[in-house]
């Protein structure tokens, strides 16, 4: 299997993201189970340290990719009308742009940057 292949890479970023993705939320869970945070500011200055900041960044970062590959496949498999299938590709890539671009921007602002 070549990683050249046509769909060898999109596999490969689809599993590597998951997994990082079921890792970063046990982090979490367990981090809401040991912790208590009793209002905003205190959720703020958590979000705000860098390391939960560029873990949070990251999982959103590999969701998004996550959710193109999943999606793009769907869309390729199942929307055989070439114009319509690019209409939908080109929806779903504006979209999750836009998406990346306000967590960046939410993510800054708890961060206080």
């Amino acid at each position: 299997m070549s990683w050249r292949a046509g769909g060898v890479r999109p596999w490969v970023i689809q599993r590597l993201s998951a997994v990082y993705m079921v890792l970063v939320i046990s982090l979490f869970c367990l981090t809401m189970a040991f912790s208590s945070f009793s209002g905003y500011s205190e959720w703020q200055s958590w979000f705000a340290m860098p390391f939960w900041n560029s873990l949070v960044i990251i999982f959103w970062l590999a969701l998004f990719a996550h959710a193109w590959i999943g999606i793009r496949d769907v869309i390729m498999d199942y929307i055989s009308v070439d114009g319509l299938r690019f209409s939908f590709l080109a929806l779903l890539g504006f979209y999750l742009i836009a998406m990346t671009v306000w967590m960046i921007k939410i993510m800054m602002m708890a961060a206080n940057i």
